[in-house]
């Protein structure tokens, strides 16, 4: 008899515990804690772009010594020491491996959005 008391006092309560929320002031930092910065505003192009995404594309000009190439005829940078090439095999490569006319899947450094630069190149 007591259990079955005990239950439904629960059952009652239940409704009413769940529909609990705490609600008050945000917390007060410290006094002599320094106050958090806010993340500044990017523009709409910056919040449009997906720069982990993989792009496509066909090499129509490759310039080793200089680390460009041009892909639907815009010219895209990459440093010939941190870039990493990937063949057809899956194994690293070298830059030499790139060729006009090779089909390619690259990504973009995301640290510097001004200066973008290829940092991985899959050659197809």
């Amino acid at each position: 008899m007591n259990r079955t008391l005990l239950m439904i006092a629960l059952l009652a309560l239940a409704p009413a515990a769940s529909a609990m929320t705490l609600q008050g002031a945000p917390p007060v930092p410290p006094s002599g804690a320094a106050p958090q910065a806010t993340p500044p505003m990017q523009s709409r192009a910056q919040q449009r772009d997906d720069s982990a995404g993989l792009r496509k594309g066909t090499v129509e000009a490759v310039n080793g010594a200089n680390g460009t190439l041009r892909v639907y005829g815009q010219t895209l940078t990459f440093d010939t020491k941190r870039v990493m090439i990937f063949g057809r095999n899956g194994k690293a490569a070298t830059v030499d491996s790139l060729r006009a006319g090779s089909a390619i899947r690259f990504t973009l450094d995301p640290r510097d959005a001004q200066h973008r630069q290829i940092a991985v190149i899959y050659v197809d």
